[in-house]
């Protein structure tokens, strides 16, 4: 139905076209570059004001009405959308055709160079610095319904630079799903051909698009061989990482003033090799409303400038094992902060791998909830997958878990140092380095724990097991996926919807994720090391390779594949971060953006069970030096990573 409207859509603009005013049939509040969908083309300067105030000069202006509407009728307020001055650096360019899109000569995943070719069907341009972006592109292979609501998407190789211009070109290389030439958006027309409309959207953009059109055409494309083109204005790194500088800032200086209190409620002998599992809560500088109660959904509260503003401290929950070996080290022992996997929790930091891990490194283990995405937080993501109104019920709480993980670093290097790792048995001997505090996270853990590093003031060392980036690309592979999708698409069953959801979402997920921080000043001054496994069903190896091509990292060699756009160094790396990647013999991961099947064995847990890995994370986090340690490449199902 949505795409015979569409058609009947465009023949009654070109019935129009003869006169020199065009009406576009198009809703007042929604882009009229696109066809039938409110806000596609997306991200779109259309949705953009200027706005003096801001680092980038633009300031979104998404109106009321504009953004998807549940089956309830809730329609997603755009209020905290508006704040920003641009678009996500992370999520991808969103068109739609009535027609569907044919996949024949798209760039493909493998071979991006094909979108830096003079001929490319599809282009991405940095209009701040005249380059082009490699990217591929690809269908909505999740769609369901019409073929108006099958995304294509145009996915860049790497982060966008904060503050950018950027224009996007679909060309008439690309085809409809049927082979014929895809339909031009008669406001795009409009725009080409120097006819004036009704539409007071396109009217505003009407003055920047010759600029639009005269990059693309300097780059090779002229205006002739395109069926649509939209620019957008990427979000400041200022405007993303403001509030986490600032709250960071502010839980350290009300620190400073507050020492850390603690209290024990379980504290217990597990093995031969874990001498204590202690369990507990700890003041934690508050930023949320109702008291970060998660029953009450809170959001960040924010004072007069804004940002994040204390309101004054909460208990949170902490795990931690110490492992035999810190009890007769000749020295205090290390101590790792441990970031949980999906929606778990600080106990996780007692299960067994994290014991064997710990006792091989020989360092004390301490996680905490990263609240937003933790256990208690699962209500919140269901409500915000079914109004996308209530997104900052998860991603700004998302602040107040990072925040928490500061302050649980604090605690380490002083309370905790001093009072809880110590030998009873022994006049209270200091059993750890307060020095010595570095990350290790998996999962979850693994894609947040750049942010963690990034945004602490003390942690300049972190090993990532199987992390990534960009939740906007990550999810839809993901073999987590289809119990929250299935949420998404009950409440908002156009496919369309729910792929800009996750666009508009990844804005928010900026601020604490690590594609917010990955590349920028954020990160530098800090050694991060990421370990993957080919085949990842969880975290899709896709996201990762983004991850280390944004950072700017090598893969450690020898290695079992070389991805598109990285580069191999040979160990032993004596500084900076680094991808080691290993091969545990899956099959390829689907090429589409569809959820990896399940693997037995897991390949999203092959890193973390490898004696090779136990050797490299000691390596780093005593020298900081990256070897490998892998005999050879590290292909693990020959037995060459024990």
């Amino acid at each position: 139905m949505r795409a015979a409207l569409a058609l009947v859509f465009v023949a009654a603009w070109v019935a129009a076209c003869g006169s020199s005013d065009v009406a576009l049939p198009i809703e007042a509040q929604c882009n009229p570059l696109g066809f039938t969908h409110c806000m596609a083309p997306w991200p779109n300067a259309v949705f953009e004001v200027d706005d003096a105030t801001t680092m980038t000069g633009r300031r979104l202006a998404i109106p009321p009405t504009t953004l998807p509407t549940n089956v309830t009728g809730d329609q997603v307020d755009p209020t905290a959308w508006n704040l920003a001055d641009g678009f996500s650096p992370s999520a991808p360019m969103v068109m739609a055709f009535p027609t569907g899109v044919s996949v024949a000569g798209l760039p493909p995943l493998d071979n991006m160079d094909l979108s830096l070719a003079a001929d490319s069907p599809t282009v991405i341009l940095d209009m701040t610095t005249g380059q082009r972006v490699a990217h591929f592109a690809e269908i909505d292979m999740q769609a369901t319904g019409s073929a108006g609501s099958q995304a294509l998407f145009l996915r860049p190789a790497q982060r966008l630079t904060g503050g950018h211009r950027y224009a996007v070109a679909i060309t008439n290389a690309v085809k409809a799903a049927d082979g014929t030439e895809l339909p031009i958006p008669p406001g795009f027309a409009a725009l080409r051909d120097g006819k004036h409309t009704d539409h007071a959207l396109l009217e505003a953009e009407r003055p920047r698009f010759a600029d639009v059109l005269s990059a693309l055409s300097d780059a090779g494309f002229p205006a002739d061989d395109l069926v649509v083109a939209w620019e957008f204005t990427v979000a400041s790194d200022d405007f993303i990482h403001r509030d986490m500088v600032a709250a960071s800032a502010a839980a350290s200086t009300a620190l400073d003033s507050h020492p850390i209190q603690y209290t024990i409620t379980s504290d217990k002998p597990v093995n031969a090799t874990i001498t204590r599992e202690i369990q507990g809560t700890l003041d934690a500088p508050l930023f949320l409303t109702d008291g970060g109660d998660a029953l009450m959904q809170p959001v960040i509260a924010r004072g007069p400038d804004g940002l994040p503003a204390l309101q004054g401290f909460y208990q949170i929950p902490f795990t931690a094992i110490v492992p035999a070996c810190a009890y007769t080290s000749q020295t205090p022992v290390g101590m790792v902060i441990y970031g949980h996997g999906l929606m778990g929790s600080s106990t996780e930091t007692a299960g067994g791998v994290q014991q064997t891990t710990a006792s091989s490194l020989c360092m004390v283990f301490v996680g905490t909830d990263l609240r937003g995405m933790s256990t208690p937080d699962l209500p919140a993501v269901a409500t915000a997958l079914n109004d996308g109104t209530h997104a900052d019920e998860v991603m700004e709480v998302l602040e107040q878990g990072l925040v928490n993980h500061i302050t649980l670093v604090r605690a380490m290097r002083t309370t905790f140092a001093q009072t809880l790792f110590v030998d009873a048995a022994n006049n209270n001997k200091v059993l750890v380095d307060p020095s010595n505090v570095v990350y290790y996270g998996l999962s979850q853990g693994g894609i947040f724990g750049t942010s963690v590093v990034a945004y602490d003031p003390t942690l300049t060392k972190g090993v990532l097991g199987v992390g990534a980036a960009n939740y906007s690309m990550l999810l839809e592979r993901s073999a987590d996926w289809p119990q929250y999708r299935g949420i998404l698409s009950a409440a908002y069953p156009d496919s369309l919807d729910d792929t800009l959801l996750l666009s508009l979402f990844q804005m928010r997920w900026d601020k604490t994720e690590a594609a917010g921080v990955v590349g920028t000043m954020a990160t530098q001054g800090k050694q991060l090391l990421m370990q993957m496994a080919l085949s990842d069903e969880q975290v899709p190896n896709i996201g990762t390779y983004w991850w280390a091509r944004s950072a700017g990292v090598p893969v450690v060699g020898p290695t079992p594949v070389t991805p598109w756009g990285l580069n191999v160094q040979a160990t032993p790396i004596a500084t900076g971060s680094a991808l080691i990647i290993m091969d545990g013999g899956a099959p390829p991961a689907p090429a589409t953006n569809v959820p990896a099947p399940a693997q037995s064995p897991s390949m999203h847990d092959l890193t973390r069970t490898q004696p090779a890995t136990w050797r490299q994370m000691h390596d780093f986090y005593t020298t900081g030096m990256i070897v490998n340690e892998c005999n050879g490449a590290c292909e693990c199902q020959s037995n060459d990573c024990n």
